[in-house]
């Protein structure tokens, strides 16, 4: 999500295609799991992925994914609904986020339960995989073995814009604390994009400005004027707005290439 600014103004005194090595990976934060780790159930696809939850309409109760069934980062939950109570649910389901899927219900879990007994499917775009719940004691030798965190990926989509030749610049930020300013910066054609060294920024009501080392850049972003300035030569931009270009910016753009975002999207 984008801030709303009056004018965006990036300044990078450094050269576009001089690249730095690409960002440090976030240490994973602890989630205290004590007060319901005797309630979680744990349900499979036979393949060491591994989806937690207590089984609760209540829609503020954590749900973690684990890709090893060793380590489990916490979803980001959107929405869902339930039908029963606590006791006797007869269907449950979850969206949760994830930005390499072109509609929000086509990423979350659906658990119903009838004469036939439980059913579980998780679904990430146009695929669906059944889960099995693991037995009682198999649950709980997991859950004393595994280590749960909160949600893996701690970055948003902050700025994107491009040239008339399909040169991108890109800027994510992170979530937490909520007005950090822990910019990232990447430039370059698509696929091949580069992550930019940032050594100072600036950030007010007015705009942001990041800088580098060496050379003189700006980009300015605005409702009348995107424009990329280098040595005071300008080329205009088309901004696009994130929000409207999350798959390409988690996919095409290259910019989090084999980085795993912690969701059930990542495996199956």
């Amino acid at each position: 999500m984008r801030r709303a600014l009056p004018t965006l103004l990036l300044f990078i005194a450094g050269c576009a295609s001089a690249v730095a090595a690409t960002p440090p990976k976030d240490a994973p934060v602890p989630y205290d799991v004590s007060e319901i780790k005797d309630k979680l159930t744990f349900w499979s696809d036979g393949k060491k992925h591994v989806l937690a939850l207590v089984m609760t309409s209540n829609s503020d109760s954590p749900i973690f994914w684990s890709a090893d069934g060793k380590d489990f980062y916490e979803l980001r939950i959107h929405g869902g609904g339930s039908e029963g109570d606590d006791k006797d649910l007869k269907r449950l389901d979850r969206t949760f986020w994830e930005p390499r899927v072109d509609a929000l219900y086509k990423a979350g879990f659906d658990y119903k339960k009838d004469d036939k007994g439980p059913d579980m499917s998780i679904q990430c775009s146009e695929r669906k995989t059944k889960l099995k719940q693991l037995p009682a004691a198999d649950a709980k030798t997991l859950a004393d073995a595994a280590k749960f965190y909160k949600p893996r990926w701690t970055h948003y989509a902050y700025s994107l814009a491009r040239d008339n030749t399909g040169k991108y610049y890109y800027v994510d930020n992170v979530r937490e604390p909520e007005h950090a300013k822990n910019f990232r910066l990447w430039a370059g054609m698509k696929g091949a994009m580069k992550p930019q060294k940032m050594t100072n920024v600036v950030s007010d009501s007015e705009g942001d400005i990041f800088s580098t080392k060496t050379g003189s850049l700006r980009l300015i972003l605005d409702k009348h004027e995107t424009t990329w300035v280098q040595n005071e030569k300008k080329t205009k931009l088309v901004y696009l707005e994130p929000s409207d270009n999350h798959i390409m910016i988690y996919t095409d753009l290259g910019v989090y290439t084999g980085e795993p975002l912690g969701t059930p999207c990542d495996d199956l």
